[in-house]
């Protein structure tokens, strides 16, 4: 049952990082990545992911404006807004709005990422800690080389 328990921390993690890697690829493409605030983008920037974030919270354009913008500067945009119920009434409206301007809003890394952790945390914030988490889970004391020499 250990092993059971084990292997599906270690299969979540490895889908988990193989979504994140999608994310880091497209942000290096110029791809822009829709995100909620401040402290989103700064857990992001913490998985290694940098690139052009747009901000939506603080921001003083309304979600018009944004889809507006984001449409104008490019033809796809990552919608990854967090996991609670705001966060998905924001993805279906900047989804609304930025299909209706002919730009691709891609909620395929967001879903996938939700699917997997949804049962866990309900933000993009606290993404790092919940992948900490799991490698706590898989090695639970960190490696320590001591040479004899």
């Amino acid at each position: 049952m250990v092993i059971k328990g084990f292997n599906m921390t270690l299969g979540r993690l490895q889908r988990l990082n193989e979504e994140l890697e999608e994310l880091r690829y497209c942000s290096e493409q110029g791809i822009p990545i829709l995100i909620e605030g401040k402290k989103d983008e700064e857990a992001l920037q913490e998985l290694g992911i940098h690139g052009k974030f747009i901000k939506i919270s603080g921001s003083s354009s309304n979600l018009s404006e944004i889809a507006d913008s984001v449409a104008r500067s490019s033809s796809m945009v990552i919608i990854l807004t967090d996991f609670d119920r705001k966060g998905n009434q924001l993805a279906k409206r900047l989804r609304r709005e930025i299909e209706s301007l002919g730009c691709y809003p891609n909620l395929q890394i967001r879903k996938r990422i939700m699917g997997m952790t949804r049962k866990y945390i309900k933000d993009i914030q606290s993404l790092p800690k919940y992948i900490q988490r799991l490698e706590m889970e898989i090695s639970p004391y960190p490696f320590q080389y001591n040479s004899i020499y």
